[in-house]
């Protein structure tokens, strides 16, 4: 029998119709669940409006994407013995008038940190037309301490915001701040002192006039900084109550570094630096948070509360089940501070959001991205197993 010439010759198996539709079928599948993946992260990878439905059945505005936000850093409000002090300013992208400003205090046991710290904050308040004002202050180590001077740092820091409000839009009636930890102690007090007398009551030597600061709020701010030391003769510090995680952190010396002495050589220190010794009838509004055992232990956030409430002010706080401390717990909290501070300050209440790791299979970029991938698949996969004369 002669052999078959090349027209003739039978086609291998991998070359058939079927298996070179089902190959085309594979391939296009893989493109679109590639194409799903990639929307998927890009939508959870960020935080993200949540809409919710109002009484006339539309939703909040969301908030403005990152690339609208603005970033100047480095700004300088202050040189004082020869150190330069400097802010961050956050704000959205597009000229406004009218808007909130917040001054952001980052934390660090008032011997470390930076304004940089608080960034992931100052972007979310931006995003949401708010302008942040995340600024630094002098810091405190074991020859240097630098209580007052911290406070007056971030006096005079707000003081250059309201100064300076107009070039960035913001309202100089509406301004608050927000402090973690640390810097939490730092805003309960400018909530309680302000910005025209320093902690020692005198006046504050600046050329910016003084600002009214509108509210506050602090995550796991210390309240009485005398309960934060260990005794004398040893053992846990009375406001960690039993809590190991607190008393381990507050052997360290951080608080005596900060003030320059021990509660039994320099009460009045102590209790001039407490914010709940401060508390007046006239404290600006203050919503604080804390953890149920956490770093900052719960007795300092009821002494707050029970010295606030005492004195009439209006406040807030937030208790958060667990162990976290200050941002550790921001999803937690964040979309119940923002509509308080919002309504103090006299502006519109921002949309809700939802972080990255929380709902994400549920947020509205990822079950858009899901749909848009689903319906690509189907369409990939009816144009793959097409066959060679256009017929399914």
């Amino acid at each position: 029998m002669p052999d078959p010439g090349p027209r003739d010759a039978p086609r291998r198996p991998r070359d058939t119709p079927d298996v070179r539709r089902i190959t085309r079928a594979g391939a296009a599948g893989t493109r679109a669940l590639l194409v799903v993946a990639v929307l998927i992260i890009i939508g959870s990878a960020l935080p993200v409006a949540v809409g919710t439905a109002t009484a006339s059945g539309t939703t909040p505005a969301t908030p403005l994407p990152p690339s609208k936000v603005k970033v100047v850093r480095d700004i300088d409000y202050e040189t004082v013995d020869g150190t330069t002090l400097t802010l961050d300013v956050y704000a959205p992208s597009d000229p406004g008038v009218g808007r909130p400003g917040i001054v952001l205090i980052h934390g660090g046991g008032w011997g470390s940190g930076k304004s940089a710290d608080v960034a992931g904050q100052a972007r979310l308040l931006a995003r949401e037309g708010w302008v942040a004002f995340a600024v630094n202050y002098r810091l405190a180590d074991d020859t240097h301490q630098t209580w007052p001077a911290a406070l007056t740092d971030v006096q005079r820091a707000t003081r250059w915001v309201g100064a300076n409000s107009a070039t960035y839009g913001v309202d100089p009636a509406k301004i608050g701040a927000l402090g973690l930890s640390a810097g939490g102690h730092l805003a309960a007090l400018l909530a309680m002192i302000g910005t025209t007398v320093d902690a020692n009551g005198h006046p504050i030597d600046d050329p910016n006039p003084p600002v009214t600061v509108k509210a506050v709020a602090a995550w796991s701010p210390p309240t009485r900084l005398a309960g934060l030391i260990s005794p004398a003769e040893g053992g846990d510090p009375v406001d960690c109550a039993g809590d190991q995680k607190c008393a381990q952190f507050w052997r360290l010396p951080l608080v005596e570094h900060f003030l320059g002495c021990r509660p039994e050589q320099c009460s009045k220190t102590y209790s001039q630096a407490s914010p709940t010794d401060r508390v007046t009838a006239q404290t600006a509004p203050i919503w604080f948070s804390n953890a149920t055992s956490e770093i900052t232990g719960m007795p300092q956030a009821q002494a707050l509360d029970q010295a606030l409430t005492g004195a009439g002010v209006d406040h807030h706080l937030q208790v958060v089940p667990g162990t976290q401390h200050a941002d550790e717990y921001e999803s937690k909290i964040w979309n119940d501070m923002t509509p308080w501070l919002a309504t103090q300050l006299g502006v519109a209440t921002p949309p809700p959001v939802s972080f990255s790791g929380s709902n994400v299979l549920l947020s509205p970029v990822v079950v858009i991205s899901v749909v848009v991938g689903l319906a690509l698949l189907i369409v990939l996969l009816a144009v793959a197993l097409r066959d060679d004369d256009g017929a399914l």
